[in-house]
């Protein structure tokens, strides 16, 4: 946390140096805008620091966990803003040296990209991370029974529900949203929280909204199991696995902790798996596949809820592999950028499935970048989402 903190301060200090230097001899107007601007966003910053130092609550409380994220979204543009500039002074100072250009002509390039920053992450926060993508995929199972063909299942994940913390009603929205399609299963895969277990607050009575034909079910993402939470202890896990599972229950799901249950969809059986997962980045653990996928008769339809993606390899190498794994984790890092055909996303360097549809065989993978946000309130051309999957036989 210090080390993040000096980091931008660092880059702080620096945006002001350059802005102050590349608006010395622009007009008065000009000056006023970027200087009132940047004076908004740092006092921002320096209130939200302060209001979480100093803050003697309950740490997972959603006004707290929200102020977490909108400083770091804040922190986040700074430090871009500070780092564009640099690359643009850079790159100036070596055309000057070369001849090629004049010294002073980064001047207003450097302010002209400031503000498109500021109007790129202003958008991000103000309308992005809340506008709700829905994705329709069709997935072709070989084999498939052919009462299942049809069947339709909405998948969700990653609601970090303290990130809707004064956009409930947006949440709600999305509930509504899930039942426009009228699905026949409703998957979450995880993360319902950041920190603890308060940040759930009353969004039960706002999940519970959302309905499925033949229910709704969901796993532990590595949030949700508390370790994130400053003050975890034993004593704490345990609380706060129990005041979860309270809560995602009177969501309306069943929870799946390394377990099978098994469905009846148009007179043809369908068993769904879960697995936990926990940990932090780069040291993820799951559940104990072969227990699990082992009570799966080959004959059924099968799908596995796994909240980390990274862990389908291990799935491929069970004795029963599921027909269709689902997943989330990923959130596509947040940030991308998109192209004809996808998305390029600095999440395709970490993970080795981060979004969309993965086939291995007669075996599918589908990983959705989630609803909420962590670490930064913001989603820059990498929306939320809602999938929904539409089985038909190959």
């Amino acid at each position: 946390m210090i080390s993040l903190l000096f980091t931008i301060l660092v880059a702080e200090i620096w945006l002001w140096y350059a802005l102050v230097s590349d608006l010395r001899h622009r007009t008065g107007a000009l000056q006023a805008v970027v200087y009132i601007i940047k004076s908004l966003l740092s006092v921002a910053l320096v209130y939200l620091v302060v209001r979480i130092f100093f803050y003697k609550g309950e740490f997972d409380d959603p006004a707290n966990a929200y102020r977490m994220i909108v400083s770091g979204a804040l922190g986040a543009f700074i430090v871009t803003a500070a780092s564009v500039y640099l690359v643009i002074r850079l790159v100036t100072w070596l055309l000057y040296k070369t001849g090629k250009r004049k010294r002073k002509a980064h001047g207003l390039a450097g302010v002209i990209i400031f503000c498109a920053l500021v109007a790129l992450f202003a958008d991000s926060y103000f309308r992005q991370r809340l506008s709700v993508k829905v994705v329709h995929k069709e997935i072709a199972i070989k084999g498939l029974d052919p009462r299942l063909t049809g069947m339709k299942i909405v998948l969700i994940s990653d609601l970090h529900l303290s990130s809707w913390y004064g956009h409930y009603g947006r949440l709600s929205r999305i509930m509504k949203i899930i039942n426009d399609e009228e699905p026949d299963l409703l998957i979450n895969t995880g993360d319902f929280i950041t920190y603890g277990w308060k940040e759930y607050g009353r969004c039960d009575t706002i999940l519970v909204k959302a309905h499925a034909t033949d229910g709704a079910f969901a796993v532990d993402g590595n949030h949700d199991d508390g370790t994130y939470h400053p003050s975890f202890s034993i004593r704490y896990s345990r609380e706060n696995d129990d005041m979860l599972n309270r809560r995602i229950s009177s969501s309306g799901y069943t929870l799946l902790r390394d377990t099978v249950v098994y469905i009846i969809h148009d007179s043809s059986r369908v068993a769904i798996a879960g697995i936990s997962t926990h940990g932090h980045h780069f040291d993820i653990s799951y559940g104990d596949f072969e227990h699990v996928l082992g009570q799966v008769p080959d004959s059924l339809f099968s799908i596995l809820l796994l909240h980390a993606p990274d862990g389908w390899d291990q799935v491929l190498l069970q004795e029963h592999v599921p027909d269709l794994t689902l997943s989330g984790h990923t959130h596509g890092m947040q940030v991308g950028l998109p192209v004809p055909g996808g998305y390029i996303s600095p999440a395709s360097l970490i993970h080795k499935y981060w979004r969309g549809l993965y086939k291995k065989e007669d075996h599918y993978l589908y990983v959705t970048t989630g609803l909420g946000t962590m670490g930064m309130a913001l989603r820059i051309f990498m929306p939320p989402e809602i999938a929904v999957l539409s089985l038909t036989g190959n």
